[in-house]
């Protein structure tokens, strides 16, 4: 188990955060000048593989982004659970040992619950936070028990020992465990209603963390191809068919993670070089834009939850819309955005290993996904209905804007423009650290 530099300097963060307030200025200053006192006066590589080093700071680099779009009040509430599921998820990148793992994935869950659950007057959210409990501790348990079952079998609880393309009993416990922390099919049930129960700040972390964290372990493991190739093919169907006739924001973004994991997959699947490299550029995109969007509707209305509400987004803020229309855009994989780049990669790197079937599947997938998208962009420019929202903004205050909120999203824009002009950067980043795992 690799712990050192940048464990350490969360959690002296996250110790801080419990004495004093942490203001996020001081936050981003605090670790720049880390890392590179890190970068300038070690050498990381004795300590991570390139794979580590560039997953780590993933995460880091989204877990900042989220904290920054915190307020005060935010920060004094739950700005030590953010830093907890920061933690928690670098230290399961790290993690060799499946015992070690466990404890690392119930910090990051417990967490999440909390932070989920943190307004205890409101019932939705008190319902989500519990169903996620219950439905968490039960993949919990499907782990706990994949890890003994190991231990009996091998007399090791040493990750490496499932590094093998042989699906046993121990090591499918361990994987299906995995997969319901992924949200992909067929373990995808508790998404959409524990999604439409979070506030936007608590799905911010939800939605990313995680993902990217279980999706180093699960590399980590290399599954059987197989297994990975029906969880790809259920997610790709479910998440394009499942939202279709969705009114919620929320519940939209879950099946759409569901969809993108089943793509994220597909690269997987090849069990290759160049699959797991496009699977990589495809969960570095799927983050930016998922909290892109999200930040979005927080600025225009942190209250917004019917996708009816993006009707009057025009009247707010235009650039606004224009921003959200091209994500959108993006995210259906319409050329030239990001989203097209990116799921043409990883088919073609399916392609290239003889996945036409689940190539063709995918692409029929991304067909119907595109009609639920298109529908959220006719909504924003040309809904006819917009009277009752218009008089709601004259009524109701309106929100109050925090400007790190805009910086973070011009900034998150940018990025997915600049993928689009420069691709090579971004494939050359992933292109390195993948080669350190084979």
């Amino acid at each position: 188990m690799n712990y050192f530099y940048f464990e350490f300097l969360i959690g002296v963060l996250l110790l801080l955060s419990l004495l004093i307030f942490l203001n996020s200025n001081f936050v981003n200053i605090i670790s720049l000048i880390f890392l590179l006192f890190i970068v300038t006066n070690f050498n990381i590589l004795d300590f991570y593989s390139t794979w580590e080093i560039t997953m780590k700071i993933i995460c880091i680099i989204f877990g900042l982004f989220i904290y920054n779009t915190l307020n005060k009040q935010d920060i004094n509430s739950i700005g030590v659970l953010i830093l907890s599921v920061i933690l928690a998820a670098i230290l399961i990148i790290s993690c060799s040992n499946l015992l070690a793992l466990y404890i690392c994935l119930e910090l990051q869950s417990l967490s999440l619950f909390i932070l989920i659950a943190r307004k205890r007057n409101e019932l939705e959210k008190v319902e989500a936070a519990l169903k996620y409990f219950v439905l968490s501790s039960l993949s919990s348990g499907l782990f706990l028990l994949g890890s003994a079952l190991c231990f009996i079998i091998n007399g090791s609880c040493d990750i490496y020992i499932l590094s093998t393309n042989i699906l046993s009993i121990e090591k499918s416990l361990i994987i299906v465990a995995l997969l319901f922390k992924l949200a992909s099919a067929p373990f995808h049930i508790w998404t959409p209603d524990i999604y439409q129960g979070c506030d936007n700040k608590s799905l911010l972390i939800l939605g990313i963390l995680p993902k990217i964290s279980i999706f180093t372990v699960l590399i980590t493991i290399l599954p059987n191809s197989k297994l990975v190739l029906i969880s790809t093919i259920l997610s790709l169907l479910v998440g394009s068919i499942g939202a279709l006739n969705q009114t919620k924001i929320k519940k939209l973004l879950a099946y759409s993670g569901i969809i993108n994991m089943g793509f994220i997959f597909l690269g997987l699947a090849t069990n290759s070089y160049s699959g797991l490299e496009a699977s990589l550029l495809y969960l570095i995109i799927y983050s930016i834009s998922f909290l892109l969007f999200l930040l979005l509707i927080d600025i225009v209305d942190s209250k917004q939850n019917n996708i009816i509400g993006l009707s009057n987004i025009g009247n707010i803020n235009l650039v606004i819309l224009i921003t959200l229309v091209l994500l959108i855009l993006s995210i259906a994989g319409i050329p030239p955005f990001a989203g097209f780049f990116v799921k043409w990669i990883i088919l073609e790197a399916a392609i290239s290993y003889n996945f036409l079937l689940t190539s063709i599947i995918s692409v029929l997938c991304a067909v119907v996904a595109g009609v639920y998208y298109l529908r959220l962009v006719k909504i924003s420019y040309f809904q006819e209905d917009k009277s009752f929202l218009t008089w709601k903004k004259v009524l109701i205050k309106e929100n109050k804007l925090y400007y790190n909120n805009s910086i973070i999203s011009s900034l998150l824009f940018f990025l997915v423009c600049f993928i689009l002009l420069c691709p090579h950067i971004l494939k050359e980043l992933a292109h390195l650290s993948v080669l350190s795992i084979f």
